[in-house]
């Protein structure tokens, strides 16, 4: 009896426990959002372009080389003297290693066993995924396309560069036993080249994405169960990446700051501290509201406990099943009509709707705080990004993660865990050899191009407009807020102008950028900063220069506001706006500021004031196909008139120099798009020169470092 009494009480216990952790179905009356749908924006079915050509170039087996040509790699040379296959010759720029031949025998037979008991589903040949091979650059790198391609079949019209599944495909094979399989060759190749040039990575992990084991057998759950219970099943076999997690910038909210100029030794920097912007301003007080985009459940108030491990939201990014969101005002509990289980069983990779249905939806709505992020990169086409239009780039091939700690950083925020950079995967010399429409007589331009990237991030040319894809929000003016009998217009984008609760807006779509010098530090202003009212409020700033050697060119959207300032201390104002006490419910500013300051440990002199704010954002997504960047009469109008590269080039070489400079940016095209860039047309000094430090055009008057030689000392009245 004693022990029925015992079962029965810790069962209410567990119930308690279990609706204590979930939210009120009463309160979340609406139904979760659905997943976005797979389509561009006409409508039409979405597909990566770049990305299933090359999957179907994967798939194909090309017939089996039986003889090769026997030569050394000095007599090729000698054979072909000037005939050495070049860049020219690479037909493909960006290929996908995933050929049949690598699931065939004797792999396709492995068992489960083989493969491991934390592989189940899984045979030992799928463990790891497709690779993403850059072609042209290994073969720019490493400029020898013989040193990879050793051998050539032994048939006079056999080309020069063979695939290596043509001569490499079953391991093992008695008829030919001095060649490799096809892995075998892979990795002795590219493994054997990274070590010796002590370049690239030669870790399985480095080159290929692991697949995830099916989870469905897996993961041991109850039929509805709350989202503790969830995490705790995750625990049973991850508490080791859990531990990781509790140190993480995306758990925490906070940590290592090496990028903030006075603070690059600080660790307790960030949104859960001390950081604060022009959009909803700050988290302090308002933690329900805000936190709905936490990796956590419940984090409600100051008291959230960090250590507590059940309270981590693994869901929120390995979900696959596109169903997973979370409660906008529930401090990040999922809406219960979800089915958590199914989820749970569902689990994989983070992608471009886990980590979008955050980034992609900051500030309170899509695009409202990156100008190069939104709703569309969910499926965007090619001409948005390239990178994942064209290839279905997932965000974390980019922010690479060891640990839970994700490489890459924003202006916004302080926290980094890793940076990263164009020239990663492109190395410092991008520009390299150009085919196809558009491209034509390109390869001429390759050495200024890549000089060019000595003084500009590579943003600057390549994302010559941002909110292309939808527009972003530019301006936000708090002081208007509160007037629930305004009508809300839409402006010539269809977006509104007004909010009661948030005031007044604006919005920018295929803006141009603004242009300032960076080298990687931000100066940034922090809650209790002291302000001068008279003065726009720098709350981010890019530092750099003109003549500072680290800084380069890059590409911003400047967000610009209105906001609430304490006018007796001279201090920008934390208030409280979300909540039974918050301005949304009272419409009392006095009070709202009174309590948001109270809970951020600052004092309210009781007067208030309105203040003008900037905050810069860099830009690094939405990247357009290199034949739309920038060209070079949309930077320099020193080649606008009859004299282009001529200038310096006293030879023609049969190119129309005239049309290779005037080659860039189609703003007539994304015009005739609906995009809004008529007033683009036909500009020069694109970057505005001047504004940058320069006399001009430095092609006129000469770079920040050196001048070309001209030779001529009338060259800056000339056209």
């Amino acid at each position: 009896m004693k022990k029925t009494f015992i079962l029965l009480m810790l069962s209410a216990f567990i119930l308690l426990a279990a609706l204590a952790s979930a939210p009120d179905p009463a309160k979340v009356a609406e139904a979760p959002p659905p997943p976005p749908k797979k389509v561009f924006e006409d409508g039409s079915p979405w597909k990566a372009v770049d990305q299933e050509a090359a999957m179907e170039r994967a798939r194909q087996v090309p017939e089996f080389v039986k003889t090769v040509l026997k030569e050394s790699p000095a007599e090729r040379k000698m054979r072909l003297g000037e005939k050495m296959p070049t860049l020219a010759d690479v037909p493909y720029r960006y290929m996908i290693i995933d050929s049949p031949i690598l699931k065939s025998p004797p792999f396709d037979f492995l068992s489960q066993e083989s493969a491991g008991s934390s592989f189940p589903g899984l045979k030992i040949g799928d463990i790891y995924g497709p690779v993403r091979f850059m072609h042209l650059k290994h073969a720019a790198v490493v400029k020898d396309c013989t040193k990879c391609h050793h051998y050539k079949p032994d048939q006079p019209d056999a080309s020069e560069t063979t695939e290596c599944s043509a001569c490499h495909q079953k391991p093992f094979d008695p008829e030919f036993p001095e060649r490799p399989g096809l892995k075998a060759a892979y990795h002795q190749q590219c493994m054997g080249c990274h070590q010796k040039e002590n370049k690239g990575p030669t870790d399985c992990t480095g080159c290929h994405a692991k697949n995830p084991p099916d989870h469905s057998v897996l993961v041991k759950l109850p039929d509805h169960p709350d989202p503790l219970m969830v995490t705790k099943e995750c625990l049973r076999c991850h508490d080791h990446t859990a531990n990781d997690m509790l140190t993480s910038a995306h758990w925490l909210w906070r940590g290592p700051s090496p990028y903030t100029v006075g603070a690059e030794k600080r660790v307790d920097m960030g949104k859960a501290t001390n950081t604060i912007n022009n959009f909803c301003v700050a988290l302090t007080s308002n933690w329900p509201r805000c936190t709905s985009c936490h990796a956590g459940y419940g984090w409600k108030d100051a008291n959230f406990d960090f250590s507590d491990k059940t309270r981590m939201d693994c869901l929120i990014c390995h979900d696959t099943t596109l169903t997973y969101a979370k409660v906008p005002t529930e401090a990040g509990m999922p809406y219960p009509q979800l089915d958590l289980k199914k989820i749970a069983q569902s689990v994989g990779k983070p992608s471009r709707k886990t980590c979008g249905d955050c980034h992609f939806q900051g500030g309170g709505g899509d695009a409202v705080k990156h100008g190069d992020m939104n709703g569309i990169l969910y499926y965007p086409s090619r001409n948005c990004d390239v990178h994942m239009g064209g290839m279905d780039f997932q965000c974390h091939e980019c922010h690479k993660t060891r640990n839970h700690k994700i490489s890459g950083r924003s202006l916004s925020l302080p926290v980094a865990e890793g940076s990263r950079s164009c020239q990663d995967c492109h190395t410092d010399s991008p520009h390299k050899f150009h085919t196809g429409e558009g491209h034509e007589d390109h390869n001429l331009l390759n050495h200024h191009l890549n000089r060019h990237t000595e003084h500009l991030h590579c943003q600057t040319c390549h994302s010559p407009v941002y909110a292309k894809c939808k527009p972003s929000k530019s301006w936000w003016d708090w002081s208007k807020a509160g007037d629930k009998k305004r009508k809300v217009q839409k402006d010539k984008y269809g977006m509104p102008d007004y909010s009661w609760q948030k005031g007044e807006f604006q919005w920018k779509e295929s803006a141009k950028p603004e242009y300032l010098w960076y080298n990687g530090k931000v100066s940034r202003h922090l809650i209790g900063d002291k302000i001068n009212p008279e003065e726009t409020v720098r709350l981010t700033f890019p530092n750099g220069g003109i003549a500072d050697p680290e800084s380069r060119i890059y590409p911003f959207k400047s967000m610009r506001g209105k906001q609430m300032a304490d006018a007796g201390n001279h201090i920008l104002i934390v208030p409280h706006l979300y909540g039974p006490e918050g301005y949304w419910k009272t419409l009392d500013w006095d009070s709202a500021f009174e309590k948001g300051m109270k809970a951020a440990g600052l004092d309210y002199s009781g007067k208030y004031e309105w203040v003008e704010t900037v905050m810069y954002w860099g830009l690094t997504h939405e990247t357009i196909p290199a034949k739309n960047a920038l060209g070079c009469v949309q930077c320099h109008s020193a080649l606008k008139g009859e004299k282009t590269c001529n200038r310096c080039h006293q030879d023609n070489r049969n190119v129309n120099f005239k049309k290779l400079a005037e080659k860039g940016t189609d703003f007539e095209f994304m015009a005739s798009q609906g995009r809004d860039v008529s007033h683009l047309v036909g500009q020069s000094d694109y970057l505005n020169f001047e504004a940058l430090g320069y006399k001009g055009d430095p092609i006129i008057y000469g770079g920040r470092f050196k001048k070309l030689p001209l030779g001529n000392e009338t060259a800056g009245m000339e056209n």
